[in-house]
């Protein structure tokens, strides 16, 4: 006969176990499946924000390679324009030797009959885009041929002189009494209202045989508009990915290259004018003003009547005033991205359905188990049942049934203290054994994963141990004050520290007055470890003399302390961040970056005291150096 208890007992045999498999499984499922969304979400962020670092990266290098590429043009203007005068006038000197060479007999007799033959091979020769020509002057400085200005032959311009009152022609006959030819340089102006002195490039050469010398000259300014123009024609040829292109504009923001030729000429900035987008040409002639920089707007985009996104990377080229760019506006960026997103969601989508494979089968070898386990128990249950009723059957009377209840007490007493004795243990085993089993059912428990796992738990355990520790008995409520000197506790602070300033060669020196406090000398101590400890990493790396100096003092009510080293202080971009919690310079093997935050709290919450820093130049033994120094101040007697 089975009792309506017992009739539960068998259900909850039968169905708990699988149940709460089902259930387990379910939320293990749910979970890894919204956290592999979540990963998804964060891989999809990183992704876009990874494209938009990257092309911002394409354009600011190909901004620089144009701008490499104009600076080594400008800087070999005046190189280019001496070599192409030196070959010009090479050719004119040869072929007025060829001239000289051929006719002798006119010559031998009257060189004026010369002349004319010279001066018809050289007189209409141009080059440089037909600013250049040709002149020639005798070693009286008698003008002999000037294609521009035919009425200065036979002229001596000896006393002539250019516009900074420089004897030019005196110049060329003392640069050539020793010289077969030689470079040179005046000033003109180059129109009679021009009140602007331009730099001209002159190459004169002797012409020994007819005791002449011949020259040419150029404007830099003029030579170098050429070298501008080719510039400008090879910028507009330059193309990088599928439609990026460079924009140059001059010093008026007017374009004078773009790949589309009818803006040339019209200023960049007028669109923006007309729109009254005032903040876009405010950020535009910031970074024109700082020489370079990524300004972002927000525009039309061309054929288009939506507004875009656009990084533009712009950079000016000094001297001849000019502001590179490109850019790429973000919604063409946009399609990369769609790109590699649909790929990362084809990679989750594949994902969740391992994921909910695994599971499903998982769930079912988990249930046929249990089931399993479920039938055994219940005939187990059974059996009991029956062997209890052939005992109550088999036993009448009253003393058997109650000496049998009695040993059952007493049993169920001694598995109690079994239990409470192994709870623990069993907790813990069963908490391994079920990774174990999962790992083993998985097919993925080896030896190596068994001792990771094992060395895991029992590592992190012992760390969060002893984490808890430290915390628990910093900010325990039943902290005691002491009263502590300084000497002693900066007594207490080196023997920790003594051995690395040793070993890392660093100097102390120390000024420290015998201060009697009260306070939290343990608290105090960490604050001074971190100080010094900060100034040793600092420190270690030096070639120099390693200095640490440390001043001790009363000021009123207060115990100043100044620790400040030679390590070349503290960059002014961080100063002010060096108290904030978890920020550090160094590696994350060699520090959290909880340190000063630590001290700080120390000092301001539990000192009632104050801490900076500061950079500092001072003179030791007749030498500068600079460095750090924290200033922390603390009240002798706490209110």
């Amino acid at each position: 006969m089975i009792y309506k208890n017992e009739q539960q007992i068998l259900l909850v045999i039968r169905y708990a176990l699988p149940l709460l498999i089902l259930i387990l499984s379910i939320i293990i499922t749910a979970f890894l499946f919204y956290e592999n969304k979540s990963d998804y979400e964060e891989l999809k962020n990183r992704v876009e924000e990874a494209y938009i670092k990257n092309t911002k990266q394409v354009i600011k290098e190909q901004v620089e390679n144009v701008y490499d590429y104009v600076i080594s043009e400008q800087s070999s203007t005046e190189e280019k324009l001496k070599n192409s005068l030196i070959s010009r006038v090479h050719e004119a000197h040869e072929m007025i030797l060829n001239i000289n060479k051929h006719n002798k007999n006119i010559n031998g007799n009257d060189i004026n009959k010369l002349i004319p033959l010279i001066k018809a091979s050289i007189v209409d020769t141009r080059f440089n885009n037909g600013r250049g020509y040709f002149f020639v002057y005798d070693k009286k400085a008698t003008n002999i041929i000037h294609p521009l200005i035919p009425k200065l032959e036979g002229k001596n311009l000896i006393n002539h002189q250019d516009t900074k009152g420089t004897y030019v022609l005196r110049e060329s006959l003392e640069l050539l009494k020793d010289k077969d030819e030689s470079y040179q340089e005046w000033y003109w102006r180059k129109a009679k209202n021009d009140m602007n002195e331009y730099k001209k490039i002159g190459f004169v050469k002797n012409i020994y045989e007819l005791d002449w010398f011949i020259g040419t000259g150029e404007y830099v300014e003029d030579f170098s508009k050429d070298i501008q123009r080719k510039v400008l024609e090879q910028i507009e040829k330059l193309k990088f990915g599928k439609n990026s292109y460079f924009i140059v504009v001059d010093k008026n923001n007017n374009y004078i290259s773009h790949i589309n030729k009818n803006l040339i000429g019209k200023n960049a900035l007028k669109k923006l004018r007309e729109m009254n987008d005032t903040k876009s040409i405010e950020k535009i002639e910031k970074v024109l003003k700082a020489g370079e920089g990524f300004i972002h707007l927000d525009f039309f985009k061309p054929n288009s009547k939506e507004i875009s996104s656009k990084i533009i990377y712009s950079k000016n080229v000094p001297e001849w005033n000019w502001a590179i760019s490109t850019g790429f506006y973000t919604d063409d960026v946009s399609q990369l991205i769609i790109e590699e997103e649909k790929r990362l969601k084809d990679k989750h989508k594949e994902n969740i359905q391992n994921l909910l494979v695994i599971s499903i089968l998982s769930t079912i070898l988990l249930l046929l188990i249990s089931f399993y386990i479920s039938i055994i128990i219940e005939k187990k249950f059974k059996q009991y049942q029956l062997d209890i009723q052939h005992h109550i059957d088999e036993n009448q009377r009253q003393y058997k049934l109650l000496a049998q209840k009695s040993k059952l007490a007493a049993m169920g007493e001694m598995m109690g203290n079994i239990a409470h004795q192994w709870r623990q243990p069993l907790s813990l085993i069963s908490s391994a054994s079920s990774g174990i089993r999962l790992h083993k059912e998985m097919n993925t428990l080896t030896d190596e994963t068994l001792l990771n796992l094992s060395d895991t738990i029992t590592n992190s355990a012992q760390h969060l141990s002893d984490t808890i520790e430290d915390f628990r008995e910093f900010y325990k409520p039943n902290k005691e004050k002491t009263i502590f000197t300084m000497n002693s506790t900066f007594d207490k602070t080196f023997s920790f520290l003594s051995s690395q300033f040793r070993s890392h060669n660093i100097e102390v020196i120390k000024n420290i007055d015998d201060i009697k406090m009260e306070g939290y000398e343990r608290e105090l101590l960490q604050v001074l470890l971190n100080i010094l400890n900060n100034a040793r990493d600092a420190l270690k790396d030096r070639d120099d003399k390693k200095l640490i100096f440390i001043d001790v003092y009363k000021e009123k009510e207060n115990v100043i302390i100044n620790i400040k080293d030679n390590a070349g202080g503290i960059s002014e971009k961080i100063i002010d961040r060096i108290f904030e919690p978890y920020f550090t310079t160094k590696h994350q093997s060699q520090g959290t970056g909880i340190g000063l935050y630590m001290s700080q709290e120390i000092v301001t919450k539990h000192m009632s005291g104050k801490i900076n820093a500061n950079n500092s130049i001072y003179d030791y033994k007749n030498k500068k150096y600079k460095g750090a120094i924290f200033r922390v101040e603390l009240p002798i007697r706490e209110e």
